[in-house]
């Protein structure tokens, strides 16, 4: 063999050997990949792990959102989204939007609710007259959404909303 950039001349009965040589080397080698891979196929099974503890927690709520039905249908978000332009197969994400609006619309109307306690606690302090009446137990009250609860509540999570005009 040459090295080092020596020349080599070979005659043509040395090269078919060397070729020769090549082939069966080339088929050892293929013969024993071909014998491993059927043996690794057959004896490892690797199970799929999250290479951090977000994609672990992102899989679990994956997994939970499969089982939880939110009170915005997924139809309702699919149609808002196809109709804002968002189109999607994946129902996860469907799923993951219905249920960051619902958590939307429920901050909202605590919000307002919070307010309106708020708003009736000050009324009755400030009228310094109770009835019988305005005397109940807190949790016997029932209270109703006004525009007056709703638009501070909006407010504080940045949508303005006005009131519109009555026209008698």
């Amino acid at each position: 063999m040459a090295s080092d950039g020596e020349d080599m001349v070979l005659t043509s009965t040395e090269s078919e050997v060397s070729a020769a040589e090549t082939d069966t080397e080339s088929k050892d080698f293929d013969a024993h990949l071909s014998a491993s891979d059927t043996e690794e196929e057959e004896t490892v099974e690797v199970e799929a792990v999250p290479t951090s503890a977000e994609d672990a927690d992102m899989e679990e709520l994956l997994k939970q959102l499969e089982d939880y039905t939110p009170t915005m249908p997924d139809a309702l978000t699919l149609h808002i989204l196809k109709s804002s332009g968002f189109n999607t197969v994946d129902p996860r994400i469907v799923r993951l939007i219905s249920v960051s609006a619902q958590k939307f619309i429920a901050d909202i109307t605590n919000d307002a609710l919070q307010h309106c306690k708020t708003r009736t606690t000050n009324i009755q302090h400030s009228s310094g007259h109770s009835s019988s009446k305005d005397k109940k137990n807190p949790k016997d009250r029932k209270y109703t959404l006004a525009m007056e609860d709703l638009v501070p509540a909006l407010a504080d999570h940045g949508i303005t909303m006005r009131k519109p005009q009555y026209f008698v």
